[in-house]
């Protein structure tokens, strides 16, 4: 009982902070404005394929002519909030994922933190309160941002990492694993990369300090190297998809200011719908909340009571703010860390706002650990009453500052699509209409239609032609004959065709992929023009055409021909 009563105070404060706002959970229908259709689409199309045809297929037809979905790291297969789709409908699915990984990240912070830092149970709590109630987390739930969520995990990877390069424990190492994990499946790179970065500088700080260093340090690289290795089934092809197709993100130009730090941790709520312009940086509307509260930043002189250990600490947050800041200078951190391959992508620097939250709490309540230290025993009590009942008032400032305009957030009733598609596989049309950002892709999946929209910010994007262009032809047909052809038997990653005439080339209305496969005969695909292609050689009774991720991880680069249809089969394309 003694270790269920903490876990029982973390789930009041969560129903404490989301006492007033029901109307998030009311409804399977209840789509928001922002991102919410984006990471919906994702997972009604892996439910979609499990319940219609029974399988996890490996490409997704109805969306920026076609992208592989294990390897993209939004798609969420192999994630807990892809099983949930197979339970429940998607949106509930993803809303109650948040919850999920809300009470899952508690108790794993609430572990590592007491496990790493040998804190009081009373100093554990206001760490995870501070950390999980901060508006960092509620403010991407609101917009949508179902990929930064899993940050809610950060504290507990970098705790339980620290404590095993120090103590064997292959228990606390199957953990590190499962975080990283659950933050591969749900494509959380930017936790991932800040993860990185953090462990980089607190690893080396642990190895110095640490009784016997080279053991450490061996530690620490037999941790790296297992959990590489296990998760490699997943973190290759992710590596492999961006390495091949390119990520495309608009910079930020303009760095923040030391003064537009108060009002992103400090003051009042800065949701797209309300906010004023903190200054001239790109996506300021949806990256800034009220994250840490008002109680906290009083309590900023407290920091003058760390712990020598700590100091560290506290140094590591000052670079982080510098980073949050963007390229203020020449030499600044952010530009710097702009040379490195896996930061080269990062996107929004305030986001790092994230690890300022997790590095701000973690040294704020190891200075009340130090004053609590301070006072006599039969004073601890009252203390402790007195920063529970701080916690209550700062959880209720924090609530208040970013939920108090949620019914202006969500849509309750999107847009009827007049489009309807007879046929069983996807039909590709240019657009449907729009509620909000994004907001096409799941009205198009609902649809069984097909739309060249792409926002996943990468570069190998194929606008193919669309329905009511004079150049479609269907979306499978024949050239030079152009004639329409209907698969025999299709599913999102695999076609059937019967008997199909010799001399003539099938295209398909997808992009040209390298783990498209012919699986009954020795024909290959190619890319003809930039479409999904097959020559048909000799007369053939059944084709099948299937996307393989094995395949997928070869080696390509369709713009210098190496899969042309025209270069691989020459002979072919002259006797045509």
């Amino acid at each position: 009982m003694k270790h269920i009563r903490p876990i029982l105070g973390l789930v009041f404060f969560f129903v404490l902070y989301l006492w007033n706002f029901p109307i998030v959970f009311e409804s399977n229908e209840l789509l928001g404005r922002f991102d919410w259709d984006l990471y919906t689409f994702h997972v009604e199309f892996l439910r979609k394929s499990f319940l219609d045809f029974g399988s996890f297929p490996l490409w997704n037809p109805y969306y920026g002519a076609g992208f592989p979905v294990w390897e993209n790291p939004s798609s969420k297969l192999g994630s807990f909030t892809h099983l949930l789709t197979i339970l429940f409908p998607s949106l509930i699915a993803l809303k109650f994922s948040f919850v999920l990984y809300f009470v899952l990240a508690a108790g794993f912070n609430y572990h590592s933190f007491q496990l790493y830092n040998k804190s009081s149970r009373l100093i554990t709590i206001l760490f995870v309160c501070f950390f999980q109630f901060s508006g960092y987390f509620f403010q991407k739930f609101y917009a949508g941002h179902m990929n930064q969520i899993q940050g809610l995990f950060l504290p507990a990877f970098i705790f339980y990492f620290l404590y095993t390069i120090q103590n064997k424990n292959k228990w606390i190492v199957f953990l590190v694993i499962l975080i990283a994990y659950i933050l591969l499946s749900e494509g959380a790179i930017y936790t991932i990369t800040q993860i990185t970065f953090l462990l980089f500088f607190l690893s080396g700080w642990e190895i110095y300090h640490s009784t016997n260093p080279k053991e450490t340090f061996i530690r620490f690289l037999k941790i790296v190297t297992l959990v590489l290795i296990v998760l490699s089934f997943k973190w290759i092809p992710m590596f492999l998809f961006v390495h091949h197709v390119g990520r495309y993100f608009v910079p930020d130009f303009f760095p923040l200011s030391i003064s537009d730090l108060y009002p992103i941790f400090f003051g009042t709520s800065q949701h797209p719908l309300l906010s004023q312009s903190l200054s001239q940086m790109q996506y300021r509307y949806w990256e800034y909340g009220n994250y840490l509260g008002q109680i906290p930043f009083y309590l900023i002189p407290l920091l003058f009571f760390t712990k020598r250990r700590y100091y560290f600490v506290l140094g590591l947050l000052g670079i982080t703010i510098w980073i949050m800041l963007g390229k203020t200078s020449v030499f600044s951190p952010a530009g710097l860390l702009e040379q490195l391959p896996i930061y080269s992508q990062e996107r929004v620097y305030p986001r790092w706002s994230l690890s300022v939250v997790f590095l701000y709490g973690w040294s704020l309540v190891m200075c009340f650990d130090t004053i609590l230290e301070m006072i006599r025993p039969k004073f601890k009590s009252y203390v402790s009453i007195s920063l529970l009942l701080l916690l209550f008032l700062h959880t209720l400032d924090v609530r208040k500052m970013n939920t108090k305009y949620l019914n202006e957030i969500f849509i309750l009733q999107p847009p009827s699509e007049s489009i309807h598609n007879v046929e069983s596989y996807p039909i590709t049309i240019s657009s449907i209409p729009d509620y909000g950002s994004d907001s096409r892709m799941l009205q198009a999946l609902r649809a069984n239609v097909s739309i060249n929209d792409i926002y996943e910010n990468l570069t190998f994007y194929f606008s193919n032609e669309t329905i009511d262009s004079r150049n479609y032809h269907g979306e499978f047909f024949l050239s030079p004959s152009l004639q329409s052809v209907k698969p025999t038997n299709w599913k999102p990653d695999s076609f059937t065709f019967g008997p199909l005439p010799k001399g003539q080339i099938l295209v398909i209305n997808q992009k040209f992929h390298p783990g498209f496969t012919v699986t009954n005969t020795e024909i290959k695909t190619c890319s003809w023009n930039g479409y999904l292609a097959v020559p048909i050689q000799t007369h053939s009774e059944s084709l099948k055409i299937e996307y393989s991720l094995l395949n997928s991880f070869r080696l390509y680069n369709a713009k210098k021909g190496s899969q042309n249809c025209s270069v691989l089969f020459p002979r072919f394309f002259e006797s045509i």
